[in-house]
């Protein structure tokens, strides 16, 4: 892995931790239709204007435009709703502990579609951050509990599966900024029929969550979502995807600091355990391929 994947995922992981956090800061004042369309309406802003002053543009074929703008109704779209939804009674750690399980789908899916290969050395990382997972919502809720917010997560840990590995063909194509772009344009366009929720919660809320809104836009979705495709566009989505399970433990710390969510103990063995599988998984693409003889 180049030096700029590694900071690209470094950017990535850290920004869309805070957005956990951002997300139930927001939900305060904001719904979750009108938090999502106006993080989004400043993430395409924002990415527009990068990609207006760009000096070269690949030219976007017809068909794959209007397939990325359905990779943006998926990946930001229903992710977003569905996320947020769910961090209307879920906190911000326990909701980024449900979806670090994405990995798991994308790996499946990437073995499927991608033809990437899944050893035991890898299902052992997996393995072994789901029960880090699982430790961290025991010490988070005490006990698992199964409700409507739950589900909505699952239904975010769905989509944003899907999002990688739906969005890494065109990455052999165009650029990371381009298909970012693209994306989320296509997710802002789904969104948009929640205007009339955004002009609602725009008129009533305070200053303080509009400004942490649209911190959202500018930071975890533009350039988080910019620095994720740079990564994937150089490593395995599978692989890419393992890194998701540091998301936990930062916005963790995250929460720590900004909401008082403290954590337990048996939670912080749980981060530490999906930090292993991380780099039992990650390990295993490191293994040096023998040739057999002929």
């Amino acid at each position: 892995m180049t030096l700029k994947a590694k900071i690209a995922i470094f950017i990535a992981l850290v920004l869309w931790a805070s957005a956990f956090v951002g997300i139930r800061a927001g939900l305060e004042e904001y719904s979750p239709e009108g938090l999502a369309l106006l993080r989004y309406l400043v993430a395409s802003v924002c990415l527009s204007a990068v990609y207006i002053i760009r000096p070269r543009r690949n030219p976007v074929r017809f068909r794959d435009f209007y397939l990325l703008l359905a990779v943006g109704v998926i990946g930001i779209g229903i992710y977003n709703l569905t996320l947020n939804y769910g961090e209307l009674t879920i906190s911000s750690g326990m909701s980024s502990f449900i979806i670090s399980q994405a990995p798991i789908l994308t790996a499946v899916l990437a073995i499927i579609f991608l033809g990437e290969t899944l050893s035991f050395t890898r299902v052992l990382g997996f393995v072994i951050s789901i029960l880090g997972v699982a430790l961290i919502t025991i010490g988070e809720q005490e006990s698992f509990s199964w409700n409507s917010s739950i589900a909505y997560i699952f239904i975010a840990t769905l989509a944003g599966g899907c999002f990688s590995l739906l969005q890494k063909p065109f990455l052999r194509k165009y650029n990371a900024i381009e298909s970012t772009t693209y994306v989320i344009w296509g997710g802002t366009i789904f969104l948009s029929f929640y205007f009339s929720n955004l002009f609602y919660d725009v008129t009533h809320a305070s200053i303080k969550s509009t400004l942490i809104v649209i911190y959202l836009g500018i930071f975890p979705a533009a350039v988080g979502y910019i620095a994720w495709s740079y990564a994937l566009a150089e490593i395995p989505a599978s692989r890419a995807m393992s890194f998701l399970y540091f998301t936990p433990f930062i916005a963790t710390l995250l929460g720590w600091v900004f909401l008082n969510e403290i954590p337990t103990w048996v939670s912080m063995v749980g981060c530490l355990l999906a930090m292993l599988g991380v780099w039992t998984v990650n390990h295993s693409y490191r293994k040096p391929k023998i040739s057999l003889p002929t």
